[in-house]
């Protein structure tokens, strides 16, 4: 049942590459995704592939904040567990909010594939932030220095979705801003939540 929810090697590889098609302003990369119902469900089953580089990132608030470090098993299973579960929250709610958007505009026939998107993109974004995550742990790197290169990071994710999404409607501006915009709200704030849960505040 496991292997039917999540995605195999083979289509993470495909729908990957559609979204560098579609990164490069080609709406023929939408041909690799599976936006059928087996594939808009299983398109879920990504946190499974995003989930490890979720956890270590979420690790980062240790560096930053010492006090937040977990001191026993129970600990660390707590910390991960309500990590998760923002995560998961973070997942899931932009298919909602996808719903209402395509409603509102008219764009009822693009839902699947807009989440199916979405939801791969998710994989890319996960493991675009894990490289400067992991060059603080590698490199001694100043905190000023750290962060100019999440900012830059985190806008050219934004940068990337933006394209993506543009392309994927056929080229419409106005719409993808809109949606950009309010998906990069909803990280931020189920990433205050989480943030505020996560350090006892």
């Amino acid at each position: 049942m496991a292997g039917d929810l999540v995605p195999s090697k083979q289509e993470a590889g495909r729908s990957l590459a559609g979204l560098f098609y579609l990164i490069l302003k080609r709406p023929d990369g939408m041909q690799l995704f599976d936006a059928s119902p087996d594939g808009f469900w299983r398109s879920f089953g990504v946190f499974a592939w995003a989930w490890p580089v979720q956890c270590f990132l979420w690790t980062g608030m240790w560096r930053a904040l010492p006090e937040t470090r977990p001191e026993s098993a129970g600990d660390v299973a707590r910390f991960f567990f309500v990590s998760t579960s923002f995560d998961v929250a973070a997942w899931v709610a932009p298919a909602v909010l996808l719903f209402a958007v395509t409603q509102l505009f008219g764009l009822s026939g693009k839902f699947s594939q807009l989440v199916v998107v979405n939801n791969w993109f998710g994989l890319l974004a996960a493991y675009i932030a894990f490289f400067p995550a992991a060059l603080r742990y590698l490199a001694p790197v100043s905190q000023t220095a750290n962060a100019f290169i999440s900012v830059f990071i985190y806008m050219v994710v934004i940068w990337l979705y933006y394209r993506v999404i543009r392309t994927c409607l056929g080229g419409d501006m106005m719409i993808p801003i809109f949606i950009t915009l309010t998906m990069v709200m909803t990280g931020l704030t189920i990433s205050e939540m989480a943030f505020t849960a996560l350090s006892g505040d």
